[in-house]
């Protein structure tokens, strides 16, 4: 999932899918790729990590908030991010499902106690005609693996949808079997900025139990 996902990812999300479709019993949550170790934070990472350092154009943004089921938080889960640059690029060198696949902006943390975790970066930019986002992968012990992303409230491309009356989640995208079979995995949230410049938004990631 790593650009709002857009028209592309969701042609290569559906593929995938459809590919693993004949052994899946029932319908997959996350694309079987990202179930690579690679995608998987070391079990002492932290819950707080760094993903575009301060050297790294674009406006700041910190994002925070918590896995969980229901109200109850997941410590110890692993939380892979990733997203494009301020020009809306995976890897400088990579296309298509390459760069998507091995990006050059992210970072594994691991959840807290409490469930909670944050990651400094920047905010991305959008490409491709799709709102701008930062893809998850999470995986915890006795939950399904899945896929989120995090879009943002105002981003120009969703406020003129809403504008035209139109939805804010593309067709392309709500046609994706990952979208149809947890419609939640896309969050729009709002962006507030602080004093010093930096945004800040809070994203949950909800479970679904094995």
């Amino acid at each position: 999932m790593i650009k709002a996902l857009p028209i592309r990812l969701a042609v290569v999300l559906t593929f995938i899918f459809l590919t693993a479709a004949p052994r899946a019993q029932t319908p997959s949550l996350i694309p079987p790729p990202y179930l690579s170790p690679r995608y998987i934070a070391a079990a002492d990472a932290p819950s707080s990590i760094v993903i575009a350092g301060q050297d790294e154009p674009g406006e700041r943004l910190v994002v925070t908030g918590r896995v969980r089921y229901g109200t109850s938080p997941i410590a110890g889960a692993s939380v892979y991010v990733f997203q494009a640059d301020v020009k809306g690029l995976y890897a400088p060198d990579l296309s298509g499902p390459d760069a998507e696949f091995d990006p050059r902006l992210h970072g594994a943390l691991r959840t807290d106690a409490a469930g909670r975790y944050r990651y400094d970066t920047i905010r991305p930019g959008s490409y491709g005609g799709n709102a701008a986002h930062v893809h998850y992968t999470v995986v915890a012990r006795g939950y399904k693996p899945r896929i989120f992303d995090l879009w943002f409230q105002d981003d120009p491309i969703l406020v003129a949808r809403r504008q035209a009356g139109e939805p804010q989640i593309q067709q392309s995208m709500r046609n994706s079997p990952f979208y149809k079979a947890a419609p939640d995995l896309i969050a729009i949230r709002p962006v507030v900025r602080d004093a010093a410049g930096v945004w800040h938004a809070v994203r949950d990631l909800d479970m679904i139990p094995e």
